[in-house]
């Protein structure tokens, strides 16, 4: 039996402001329908992620061995649909006979910097 690899692929991430971005995923997760993911179609890449500028995602938990999985939700209506406590994830890891189901513990919203415009006051003559 072969090896479970992991690989990775572009999708098209839809942000909460209605903007559209490709975003690099994990391809089993990003194929999933509860990750909302389809094919990028030439939208700006959507860069890197920080501190104050990150996507939405969803953490799983396997209950045995307490692994996790962290993976991209790329449409704010999949993210909707995401329930903790009751979505799952099959996951296939390295040195695992069968598939583990991991269960969603917790969603993390998007975070999008915000600018704040400045009071225009009139100059003193």
């Amino acid at each position: 039996m072969p090896g479970v690899q992991k690989n990775f692929d572009y999708f098209s991430y839809d942000s909460d402001d209605g903007s559209a971005y490709c975003l690099r995923g994990d391809d089993d997760w990003g194929n999933a329908a509860a990750s909302g993911g389809s094919a990028c179609a030439g939208e700006p890449a959507y860069g890197r992620a920080t501190t104050r500028r990150s996507p939405r995602f969803a953490i799983f938990r396997d209950p045995t061995t307490f692994r996790t999985f962290r993976g991209v939700v790329y449409t704010p209506a999949a993210y909707a649909a995401l329930t903790v406590g009751t979505s799952t994830r099959v996951v296939d890891y390295p040195g695992s006979a069968t598939p583990q189901t991991y269960t969603l513990v917790k969603k993390v919203p998007e975070r999008i910097p915000s600018t704040v415009v400045g009071r225009q006051l009139a100059d003193h003559a």
